[in-house]
């Protein structure tokens, strides 16, 4: 897998409809061990937690929709990108008020084999 091949899947899955769709895309990009953590969430381990966060995420805000921004820069199996998150009404985040769009920085580590190891997402 090649990383871009990666972030492409993970952004698929927070654009997913229904947790089979989620969960297949999380499937290809993630690991059993993979942590996910950002200001609003303690860290979140595997594919089946990642599915929960996103489910959770669509009925906190429906009809969200998550895109990178930015294309993938890595080095050192590290990486960065940036994406928006868009939806029909407000998005309160960590207390803070962004309106419709809230833009966000998520650092990356990936695996020997290119997949997601670790995200630490940031918001603003």
């Amino acid at each position: 897998m090649e990383r871009q091949q990666a972030i492409a899947d993970y952004a698929a899955a927070w654009s997913g409809n229904g947790a089979e769709t989620i969960r297949a895309s999380f499937a290809r990009c993630w690991t059993k061990d993979s942590t996910y953590t950002d200001t609003m969430t303690d860290t979140i381990v595997g594919v089946e937690g990642m599915v929960r966060l996103v489910l959770g995420t669509a009925e906190r805000y429906p009809g969200f929709t998550l895109r990178p921004t930015s294309g993938l820069d890595t080095h050192h199996g590290v990486g960065r990108f940036s994406w928006l998150m868009t939806a029909p009404d407000s998005i309160v985040a960590a207390g803070v008020n962004y309106g419709r769009e809230l833009p966000g920085l998520d650092f990356v580590e990936f695996t020997a084999d290119n997949r997601i190891a670790r995200i630490v997402g940031f918001f603003g």
